[in-house]
């Protein structure tokens, strides 16, 4: 048996050895680390579904603004109600392209048609005030031959028109033009290159005559009451010729 110096000994030890052995945390502390390691948990898994989702729900902009999954900046504010359908802020409305300027345009609808002199026999002779004196000299019928695409061979008339400049001035033909209607359906004919017809000069100078033919395309039975109708320029109003074709 060991003595009571041995003894001794071996209970220093063992005391020694309780002492130097790490004290285990108690239960309270155990709770709150868990707790704690809980929340962190939590947390990063809800970041992860926000930015999965497409934004992020309280942005550096407010609580309750949006931000863009990209950049993250606030969404812009959507423009104010009216000013895409042209609604003015006093509640009146607006058409596109509309304004009191629009009526300075002849060709605008709602606005006075070219001016046209009033029609005369085929024989008249036509004076325009300040300018030239238009008459329809001859018309004869004629075989029309087809030239250019669109023409037809048949029966036609040769119409010849004569401009004589009473002005100082010379006057510009470049854009005369010659059209006959046909009888009462009004229809337009179509003009026909051959034979001999031929277009006005660039232009006429003062106190001299120019002339141009010009063939259409008529049946014989269309040549009553037709209008032929002279076009200068835009300057001038449109000259009117009706009557009968012998």
């Amino acid at each position: 048996m060991k003595d009571d110096e041995a003894f001794a000994r071996d209970r220093d030890e063992f005391e020694r050895l309780l002492g130097d052995e790490p004290r285990r945390p108690s239960r309270k502390a155990m709770i709150a680390v868990a707790v704690a390691a809980a929340v962190v948990i939590g947390g990063g898994i809800a970041l992860a579904v926000g930015l999965s989702g497409g934004g992020v729900s309280a942005a550096p902009g407010g609580v309750g603004s949006s931000a863009s999954p990209v950049t993250g900046q606030p969404s812009s504010s959507p423009a104010p109600s009216g000013t895409a359908t042209g609604e003015a802020p006093d509640g009146s409305t607006a058409t596109p392209g509309t304004g009191s300027d629009q009526s300075d345009d002849p060709s605008a609808p709602g606005t006075d048609a070219r001016e046209t002199l009033p029609p005369v026999d085929l024989a008249a002779p036509v004076a325009v005030e300040g300018g030239p004196t238009v008459a329809v000299r001859r018309i004869e019928s004629v075989t029309g031959e087809a030239v250019l695409p669109g023409e037809v061979s048949g029966p036609a008339v040769r119409v010849t028109v004569e401009v004589k400049n009473g002005s100082t001035k010379a006057i510009d033909l470049t854009t005369a033009a010659v059209t006959l209607f046909a009888g009462s359906s009004d229809l337009q004919a179509s003009p026909v290159t051959k034979p001999a017809g031929k277009a006005f000069p660039s232009e006429v100078a003062p106190g001299k005559t120019a002339e141009g033919a010009f063939v259409f395309e008529l049946p014989e039975g269309q040549r009553a009451d037709v209008r032929i109708e002279v076009d200068l320029s835009v300057s001038d109003p449109l000259i009117a010729f009706e009557g009968d074709i012998d």
